[in-house]
């Protein structure tokens, strides 16, 4: 009886483990709304992208698998200093469709549409975000008449990821795991020990683009002709606690790219680094635009 009564309250407490974890949200769910009015632009697979402000042109390319919504708070600071941000939406995140097998040239064509339609050509610094550095990096070596200069957040692909943020990584991504395991996996890759993991960041994880993302990685692997971005200013913002992709990564580049780039280095932050230190991250942003993209606000 007693055996009995032990193996009921085992299955009930799985059963309860399962509709707890089920009431979760799924690592795709979106994670919050970008901010801006939404502009899609249906000839490259209804990509969508979010205007915000006035003036300069920046245009904010975010994570892997990851929304434009990531930049939401760096976007406002950008719109009161006088720039006008277009965040953009990978493939697959919000209705845009996906394709397998590309390189970064083909994702670039993508952005260079957007970035005619939406501006006629205008002028731009390109940030990129952890792969959106890459993309960005790709993007301004086609482009450099139209690109000012290109600010990598995180920036890694110059030396091997450890293998243990490399899993991490992977397993964020997983539905099948529990969403204990995916946070533990979140705050090990994404956040520096003692900082809180903000409540979008637990989800807006989307496997399918973050899966095409990555073949266009492997597809590129063995051309390094756009790695300096074709000659254009560079601001490398390396997270000091980044596990995914260490300071190392920054220095390989540097030495890829000594007349490009810039590194400034930032304490307390791991790889998600945009919600870890926002104010540090916004103010060697615009040290760089002022440089490079002045406005009237950032050159008084």
């Amino acid at each position: 009886m007693r055996k009995t009564l032990g193996a009921i309250a085992l299955l009930l407490l799985l059963a309860m483990g399962v509709v707890v974890n089920a009431l979760r949200p799924s690592p795709s769910a979106t994670a919050r709304d970008a901010i801006g009015e939404e502009f899609s632009y249906f000839k490259v697979g209804s990509m969508r992208a979010y205007r915000s402000g006035t003036g300069p042109l920046i245009m904010l390319l975010p994570s892997l698998g990851r929304e434009a919504s990531d930049f939401n708070e760096l976007g406002l600071k950008l719109n009161a200093m006088g720039y006008e941000t277009l965040s953009i939406d990978p493939r697959g995140i919000n209705g845009g469709r996906l394709y397998d097998g590309i390189g970064f040239d083909q994702m670039s064509f993508d952005l260079g549409i957007i970035h005619r339609a939406y501006s006629d050509n205008e002028p731009a610094i390109i940030i990129g975000h952890a792969y959106g550095n890459r993309l960005a990096r790709n993007y301004s070596f086609g482009s450099t008449k139209n690109i000012n200069g290109v600010v990598l957040l995180a920036a890694g692909g110059q030396v091997p990821m450890p293998p243990k943020a490399e899993q991490s990584l992977k397993n964020i991504f997983n539905p099948l795991r529990t969403y204990r395991s995916r946070m533990k996996d979140v705050r090990y890759a994404f956040f520096a020990d003692g900082n809180e993991i903000p409540d979008y960041w637990k989800r807006g994880w989307h496997r399918k683009t973050a899966m095409a993302q990555a073949k266009s990685v492997a597809n590129s692997a063995n051309d390094d002709s756009w790695h300096c971005a074709g000659g254009v200013p560079m601001l490398i913002v390396q997270p000091m606690q980044d596990r995914i992709a260490p300071i190392e990564n920054a220095y390989a580049l540097k030495q890829k790219c000594p007349q490009e780039v810039k590194i400034v280095e930032v304490q307390n932050a791991g790889h998600a680094l945009l919600p870890e230190q926002p104010e540090a991250v916004a103010e060697a942003v615009l040290d760089f635009l002022a440089k490079h993209h002045p406005t009237d606000k950032n050159t008084q």
